[in-house]
């Protein structure tokens, strides 16, 4: 089985990615996409978030399940925001979110990036064979995520909804 690596790309907005593996040409019919994204942080907080994502990146390579990663940043004027889009065959990302470094950074998370100056989303939902792109990921959040504002949380989740959910409904 060949290793996979993340690969650095520059994106057209600037912002830069790192990609991990091949995007899925067919998806499992389990499958199922996290996304997370804080916007507004300070150089102390995406110092903190560098060091802990290099931290949980290396726990991802090592997990089961895990098909495809992006992890997108940007830099703008002393400010950043932080990206992350995991696409999973089956239900195996809790055993991965919950425990090791990454069960630590969510803690950790919470303490130093759920501040006044920070808007974070998180959303986790079926993947309808499709992988959004770096951009689509960003609207998705803004729409769907469940949304925290100053570090208080000002709306739930509500996953997309598409053509194949509401025929199903």
């Amino acid at each position: 089985m060949e290793q996979r690596k993340w690969i650095p790309i520059k994106e057209m907005d600037g912002s830069n990615t790192l990609v991990w593996g091949d995007k899925p040409e067919v998806m499992p019919e389990q499958a199922f996409i996290s996304l997370t994204r804080g916007e507004g942080l300070n150089l102390i907080q995406l110092f903190i978030n560098q060091v802990l994502t290099l931290l949980v990146m290396n726990q991802m390579k090592k997990t089961p399940g895990l098909l495809y990663a992006e992890l997108n940043g940007e830099l703008k004027k002393w400010k950043g925001n932080g990206q992350t889009m995991t696409v999973w065959d089956g239900k195996l990302m809790p055993k991965f979110r919950n425990h090791n470094t990454h069960g630590f950074a969510m803690k950790f998370f919470t303490w130093i990036i759920h501040r006044k100056n920070t808007k974070n989303y998180y959303l986790t939902y079926s993947a309808n064979e499709t992988i959004p792109t770096v951009p689509e990921v960003r609207d998705i959040l803004r729409k769907y995520g469940k949304y925290y504002d100053g570090g208080v949380l000002a709306r739930k989740a509500g996953p997309p909804k598409y053509e194949k959910d509401k025929k199903s409904s």
